[in-house]
């Protein structure tokens, strides 16, 4: 397998999608307290040093993804390279998101999400919803000609590689994030190969040359 530096990315760099002006809104979701208690992380973890840890866990190649959600007939949007697959039956994907982002608000108070999984040509689209101005793009901007609403009604990334469309069934505050479980109600997926996140860079799989755009 060759792997490929593209440009540098962080991860969760933004804050959230600046299109809903109440960004300090608090919206609950009714679930147990067993959903949404924190893990103390002094009686689950060792002590490690977070800059330490990061730097440790950027060596693990993660693919790039838009989580997006609708509240209020507003959309979000955020960068996140931490999704995972849970379960394959029934599908669950598991994604976390920085605390402080907006965004979280927005997903509580929808119940839904959707997570646009990007190919190689699409960093400029991932740094938009970084927080990052590209192209005369300001952040956490939506260009209606790249987006179309899912079965869901909430945005997908029309040019993607895969698109999954997740009921919500959890959250759990994790230290510095918010782990979110959805359960898949939709996919769809192509041959295209996915935009990767590794050592801060932007990567791909085969042996495709860019010009690298720095973040």
């Amino acid at each position: 397998m060759h792997i490929n530096g593209i440009s540098s990315l962080s991860d969760d760099a933004g804050p959230g999608s600046m299109e809903i002006a109440d960004t300090n809104a608090a919206v609950r979701v009714s679930r147990p307290d067993s959903e949404t208690r924190g893990i103390p992380m002094k009686s689950t973890l060792s002590s490690v040093d977070a800059r330490a840890f990061i730097r440790a866990i950027s060596c693990a190649a993660t693919p790039v993804t838009i989580v997006t959600t609708l509240a209020q007939q507003q959309r979000w949007g955020q960068t996140v390279s931490a999704v995972s697959r849970v379960s394959d039956e029934p599908a669950v994907l598991g994604v976390c998101i920085n605390r402080r982002s907006p965004i979280n608000a927005a997903i509580q108070h929808s119940a839904d999400f959707n997570v646009s999984l990007l190919g190689p040509d699409h960093h400029g689209v991932a740094d938009v919803f970084a927080g990052r101005r590209h192209g005369g793009r300001d952040p956490f901007t939506f260009d209606d000609a790249q987006w179309s609403p899912g079965r869901n009604g909430l945005p997908v990334y029309t040019a993607g590689v895969a698109s999954f469309e997740c009921a919500l069934v959890s959250v759990t505050d994790v230290g510095s994030h918010h782990l979110y479980l959805g359960a898949v109600r939709h996919v769809v997926h192509t041959d295209a190969e996915p935009l990767l996140h590794l050592r801060g860079s932007y990567r791909t799989l085969s042996a495709h040359h860019m010009e690298g755009q720095h973040a």
